[in-house]
């Protein structure tokens, strides 16, 4: 998450509207509860 805020923020020096920086951060969270989920816990698509 805090990777990419300061990649989009790297890019987008002038940009300081959380709303546009915490978009691609929420899609990176998503990302890696998926992974998280699938591969760490072993339960993807299980009740």
């Amino acid at each position: 998450m805090t990777a990419s805020v300061r990649e989009y923020l790297a890019q987008n020096p002038s940009e300081f509207d959380p709303r546009k920086y915490l978009g691609p951060a929420r899609d990176a969270i998503k990302g890696m509860v998926a992974h998280k989920i699938k591969n760490v816990l072993g339960s993807s698509n299980k009740l």
